[in-house]
């Protein structure tokens, strides 16, 4: 039987719109393994969890048959697209970049090198940890990106009690402000907050 809390959680971070909804292709989907069908849940999830209704996508992967397992999938082919559009833009590699964002909604976005310079430009801002300035030249290009801003230090008492997964959702679970799910994965782990961390202990 699914884990319902976890599943929740998993399910923030593979579909969150602040997480690699850019990157995001249906060829990535195929090498996670999901059928026609499932990749098609996975969108329409994505877009129920845009609009904050987590039980919905929750039900809309259940239906397509997406478990836990093929989540972590399509994270795991997710993580290796946005590794190469990191690498390509660290060496400088326009022609690799086009091919890493081909048929996701960044390839409508960057169209040229002048964009590609402007997003290398709030990629090494980001990791100057110039956050605000790299925003802006996102939203110049018209980039909702994943990980701009927020905070990324975790309890460290935390974070040991917490599976590899869990720790992967609360991060961006935090970043998108989901109380709803961060109180799930601490559920989910067994670990009672206290009540000065992200609000009220009690959230019925």
């Amino acid at each position: 039987m699914q884990s319902k809390s976890l599943l929740i959680a998993i399910a923030a971070f593979a579909l969150t719109a602040t997480g690699v909804n850019a990157y995001s292709n249906t060829n990535v989907l195929s090498r996670a393994g999901l059928n026609k069908e499932q990749q098609e849940a996975i969108q329409e999830a994505r877009e129920l969890r845009r609009a904050g209704d987590v039980d919905a996508a929750r039900d809309k992967l259940v239906e397509a048959g997406i478990t836990e397992a093929e989540l972590r999938s399509v994270h795991q082919a997710e993580h290796a697209a946005r590794e190469a559009v990191h690498t390509a833009l660290e060496e400088d590699d326009y022609r690799a970049f086009k091919a890493a964002i081909a048929d996701s909604p960044l390839a409508d976005i960057i169209t040229s090198r002048a964009d590609f310079e402007q997003f290398q430009e709030a990629h090494r801002l980001r990791q100057a940890g110039n956050w605000d300035e790299a925003e802006d030249i996102m939203d110049e290009l018209g980039v909702t990106h994943p990980g701009v801003g927020g905070h990324h230090h975790l309890p460290p008492p935390f974070i040991s009690d917490l599976t590899d997964e869990q720790r992967e959702a609360l991060q961006v679970a935090r970043q998108s402000n989901d109380r709803a799910t961060i109180q799930a994965i601490f559920d989910e782990a067994g670990i009672e907050l206290p009540v000065h961390h992200y609000g009220r202990r009690t959230m019925n």
